[in-house]
């Protein structure tokens, strides 16, 4: 199943989902089999009737694969009967990084959805001692930071190294690994020492000439680092590391449309209807739009989209608290608007639009909405 299972990049936004059968309600780290793979001698099967590799283009025109697989890991045959253990039982459905206000799509059990918007959070763990191939819960358990080796380089290097991982629901490992070597007899390279060169000409240096020893120069780093996340250790001896503290970023929640975009060009004081709600703008300026949604009710959810400026795109789509001010939702979260950010919405005396309705809340984890003997986890 290796190739159903594999990495995706290292983002903490990015989305692939591992449905995984366990009972209602939601369990946490213990449950089951969960962060275990599948056994190494795990039969692979290429192509399975029924599941797709699927293309699709998002609103950029920019394509997305989405892959689908099935995997079982840690069964067992007993009393002439396959046991598969809770959570040892999970649809999976991968995409590259998902990135918001762009229309991201993801293939779910033979339905494709858009990506609307996702919630995050930190997780951080502090002052914690790993022994060697052990590891430690981040978050609510289902992911682990794992020690997964010391060593050194096998050439003299003179200071242990110490390789963390961080082991996911799938029990796969994340993309990137975190290295730490945190000695005295290291140059700090987090400290500048070869941030503008070490003042050498182009040439050939000999030990003892010009000043020359080279072979006392061995550069680390106590800092591991991999997008947002970010791993800093103190101490490394050949058992164990203490980390002083690391970071990683999570999903809390991923909202999903199954309906197709609605893209509008909407001047002040027009309106469009979108699913059960009236969108009208009722003003806006060069960078921003005042947007009221009005449901059948004559319920009324108003918001200024924006400013939209140069410096909002330094960190978008990521920037989450920079996108929530892009976007409006009511109350119920069943429809989203937002400004069509990365198409100019501001054009010939308009503004342009992009909505969303039926919005499908998927909370990590949470019960899979069309099946709940399914739970849903985000695995990155």
């Amino acid at each position: 199943m290796k190739k159903l299972t594999k990495k995706i990049p290292a983002l903490m936004l990015a989305a692939a989902f591992a449905v995984t059968s366990t009972a209602a309600p939601v369990l946490a780290a213990n449950d089951g089999v969960l962060m275990k793979a599948p056994a190494k001698d795990a039969a692979f099967v290429f192509e399975m009737p029924g599941f797709q590799n699927v293309q699709a283009n998002n609103l950029l025109g920019k394509p997305v694969m989405m892959n689908e697989g099935l995997v079982i890991r840690q069964s067992r045959i007993e009393n002439g009967k396959i046991i598969i253990p809770k959570s040892g039982f999970y649809y999976t459905t991968r995409t590259g990084t998902a990135r918001m206000l762009t229309g991201h799509k993801i293939f779910i059990l033979g339905k494709e959805y858009t990506i609307v918007d996702t919630k995050t959070k930190l997780d951080v763990i502090t002052d914690v001692t790993i022994k060697k191939g052990g590891s430690y819960p981040l978050g609510d358990g289902s992911k682990h930071l794992e020690l997964s080796s010391i060593g050194t380089d096998g050439n003299g290097f003179p200071a242990a190294e110490a390789t963390f991982q961080i082991l996911k629901p799938s029990g796969n490992y994340y993309g990137a690994s975190f290295e730490s070597s945190p000695n005295s007899k290291l140059i700090d390279i987090t400290k500048g020492a070869l941030a503008n060169g070490t003042g050498r000409k182009t040439g050939t240096y000999f030990p003892g000439k010009d000043g020359q020893n080279f072979h006392i120069e061995y550069y680390g780093s106590p800092v591991g680092i991999s997008g947002q996340s970010y791993l800093i250790a103190d101490k490394v001896t050949p058992e164990d590391a203490h980390v002083k503290e690391f970071a990683t970023g999570a999903i809390v929640e991923t909202l999903l449309s199954e309906k197709p975009a609605v893209e509008m060009l909407l001047g002040k004081g027009e309106s469009k209807p979108v699913g059960d709600y009236t969108v009208t703008v009722t003003d806006f300026t060069n960078n921003s739009a005042t947007v009221e949604l009005k449901d059948k009710e004559g319920k009324v959810t108003k918001k200024v989209l924006g400013p939209l400026t140069e410096d909002s795109f330094k960190y978008l789509p990521a920037d989450e608290i920079t996108r929530d001010k892009l976007v409006v939702r009511p109350e119920n979260n069943k429809i989203q608007v937002q400004l069509d950010a990365f198409r100019n919405p501001f054009r010939d005396g308009k503004v342009a639009l992009v909505g969303y309705t039926d919005l499908i809340s998927l909370p990590n984890p949470g019960k899979w909405v069309s099946d709940p003997r399914f739970i849903a986890r985000p695995d990155t």
